[in-house]
């Protein structure tokens, strides 16, 4: 359920128009989480402060069970979004993160 909930997710966030996001996009939506991780790298480089593109780098640590990377890239995506509803899901994703640490 948890990765349906993520794919469903991403498919909202493939609409960016960077070329480097939408390979992370067209990755994760093949299931290809790794690779999706290498692309939203390099996406990041050219925009580090794109709150979507940490959401998404969160997402995909999560399905990866990799907790700490996870927390990390919410925490970040909190810092750079504006968006009310990102930031609360953001808080929620470190909330329920921590307690499994």
């Amino acid at each position: 359920m948890r990765l349906l909930s993520l794919l469903l997710i991403m498919g909202f966030l493939c609409a960016d128009g960077s070329s480097a996001f939408s390979k992370a996009s067209a990755a994760l939506n093949a299931g290809l989480f790794e690779e999706a991780l290498q692309h939203i790298s390099v996406a990041q480089k050219e925009d580090p402060k794109n709150a979507e593109m940490h959401r998404m780098k969160a997402f995909l640590h999560e399905a990866l069970d990799d907790s700490k990377n996870a927390l990390e890239s919410w925490k970040a995506c909190l810092k750079h979004s504006k968006d009310k509803n990102i930031r609360r899901e953001a808080k929620i994703h470190i909330k329920n993160l921590m307690e499994e640490m």
